[in-house]
């Protein structure tokens, strides 16, 4: 098993050396560079991955997803989310909800293919959360000791780098004015790369410290344990992309449960359709592309003997919180009262102002059907009204026929470059990419609801199995349902990764135009997708309202697996 996947790897990653062995070549880690460690409710946290080889720093290409869990004191999950990686770099942000109650928490993230390790160093990064709208069920005691430092004090000194230095004309800036960081590289080469850049304020809230990129090497460089995998892998890298497995078992003969075909369909506009077979254990995987990102999905067992199974889809199996050590408690004073109080009426008047200052989501890319471009389309909108399928059939679509059978019905697809009697199977039937095995149900459709229907005439051979052609309807509303019922088939909501956000970034050169809007960020600048590709680097952003101390964090790795760690400070004075 093990071999088996190693050869897997490498036939996929030309990156791998095959005289490597597996726990070198195929080992990957995560750092994390987090945005704050102490949030308000109501605030984000943004976070950018970092998936890397620990021999050598470069960006791992064994994992496609990473995942990102926030855990409270009492090892409980709060929120569990996918991040897509590309190339080993991925980005996450989580809104702070109102309903989370002020206590310590930790946000962990790893890849499924980290979880076959013997000894597992997951990422590990310690939270305060405070939720000044929720009384907490914890007592917090105000004569214990508070264990963590003041914000001020983690950030009051400045990280030096070797690769890189922030440069700034000068420290001290005002209200609403431009400030013009410059990245220069500090070596003869342009140092290119993958970073994140962090501007948030300073306050004396309790904080908690995460681990730079330089600690996070020399960690897993000084960590003999991190190459070694376990004797039999338990997780599947997901190497092409998120895997969704499942199982199914045989009501009537329990051993009847291999070579069994199931499918996987996210219907809609755009959508996905994938076939596979069980192994002798009846468990079965899919591996499904980046888009379309939906959640909601079908997955059913296709043939004549599917009502004599059940099947079921597998639930997230990630870390074992139990090996999770709980850090020492926070406890907030009434000392803090006043900077909480002011943080959190800046926050309520910035989320009431989102509508102005909103965040965009990245287009994910065109999604085309597997049969493209192989499909005829007919657009019923194009010919005469038919207020059936059967004539809709017989009058539109020639290359489509139906058979009729003590009331059963099935579609068919003529092909004039084939004799097709012999071919006993069926057409594979789709509406909105939806798998639909009776088709008896569309012919009690209205028709009017169809927007067009695809058609692939001849032999289609698609995963294991073989078909008398594709035919797919597409509805006007994409909102099909199948009457289908049974334990064969299963509706359900798969988490699927988060789509990238790219983060507001308030902007007054037209001062005319925004300034009776408040402005009261406390981070002024979230970027986690800088490569620094020149000697000198210019990255600007505007500041707020809000005066103070802010630190500029970056954070990353070279091309060559450098590790980058810089932190500054400006202040921000208010206008006379």
């Amino acid at each position: 098993m093990l071999l088996a996947i190693n050869t897997f790897a490498m036939a996929q990653n030309s990156s791998l050396s095959k005289s490597e062995p597996i726990s070198i070549a195929t080992n990957e880690t995560l750092f994390v560079h987090l945005n704050n460690t102490t949030l308000i409710a109501g605030e984000t946290l943004h976070c950018k991955l970092y998936c890397t080889n620990p021999t050598n720093n470069t960006w791992s290409e064994i994992s496609k997803i990473a995942y990102v869990d926030l855990v409270n004191s009492d090892s409980q999950v709060i929120f569990s989310n996918k991040i897509y990686l590309d190339n080993g770099k991925g980005q996450g942000d989580f809104f702070i909800p109102t309903t989370i109650e002020t206590g310590n928490y930790k946000l962990i993230a790893y890849t499924k293919w980290m979880l076959n390790k013997k000894d597992l160093k997951i990422a590990k990064t310690d939270l305060l959360l405070i939720n000044p709208y929720l009384v907490s069920n914890k007592t917090n005691s105000a004569s214990k000791e508070t264990k963590t430092t003041g914000n001020e004090s983690v950030t009051e000194n400045s990280i030096k780098d070797k690769t890189f230095a922030i440069q700034l004309d000068k420290t001290t800036f005002q209200e609403r004015e431009q400030v013009a960081l410059k990245i220069k590289s500090l070596t003869a080469e342009t140092n290119k790369g993958s970073y994140s850049l962090s501007v948030k304020k300073i306050d004396n809230l309790p904080s908690k410290r995460q681990m730079n990129a330089a600690e996070f090497v020399k960690f897993n460089t000084n960590n003999e344990l991190t190459n070694r995998m376990n004797d039999s892998i338990r997780f599947l890298p997901e190497l092409r992309g998120e895997i969704i497995s499942g199982s199914i078992t045989n009501n009537k003969n329990p051993g009847e449960i291999n070579h069994k075909t199931v499918a996987l369909s996210i219907p809609g506009k755009e959508y996905a359709f994938k076939i596979t077979q069980t192994n002798p254990s009846g468990k079965f995987n899919f591996i499904l592309d980046k888009d379309p990102n939906y959640s909601n999905a079908v997955v059913q067992i296709i043939g004549n003997d599917k009502n004599d199974y059940k099947i079921d889809v597998d639930k997230n199996k990630g870390y074992n919180l139990s090996d999770l050590k709980n850090t020492d408690e926070t406890f907030l004073t009434s000392d803090y009262k006043s900077t909480i109080e002011q943080r959190s009426i800046a926050n309520q008047i910035e989320n009431a102002y989102y509508s102005l200052k909103k965040d965009s989501i990245t287009n994910g890319s065109s999604v085309y059907p597997f049969y493209n471009p192989l499909q005829k389309e007919y657009i019923l909108g194009d010919y005469t009204k038919f207020p059936t399928l059967k004539e809709t059939i017989t009058e539109v679509i020639k290359e489509m026929y139906y058979r009729e059978k003590d009331n059963n019905y099935s579609l068919n697809l003529r092909d004039i470059n084939y004799d097709l009697e012999y071919f006993s199977e069926p057409a594979l039937v789709l509406v909105d990419g939806l798998l639909i095995q009776n088709v008896n149900e569309l012919f009690t459709y209205k028709t009017e609801n169809i927007y067009k229907v695809s058609i692939v005439p001849g032999v289609y051979f698609y995963g294991p199995k073989a078909f008398n052609g594709v035919i797919n309807f597409t509805t006007k509303n994409n909102d099909y349902v199948t009457s289908a019922h049974g334990n064969f088939i299963l509706n359900t909501e798969i988490q699927r990764p988060q789509n990238k956000i790219i983060a507001f970034k308030q902007n007054y050169n037209d001062q005319n135009k925004e300034n009776r809007i408040p402005d009261y960020r406390y981070q002024l600048l979230w970027e986690p997708q800088l490569t620094l590709e020149n000697k000198e680097n210019t990255v600007s952003f505007f500041t707020s309202d809000v005066s103070g101390k802010y630190e500029i964090s970056l954070e990353g790795f070279t091309e060559n697996g450098l590790p980058v760690s810089v932190k500054e400070i400006i202040e921000v004075n208010t206008s006379n």
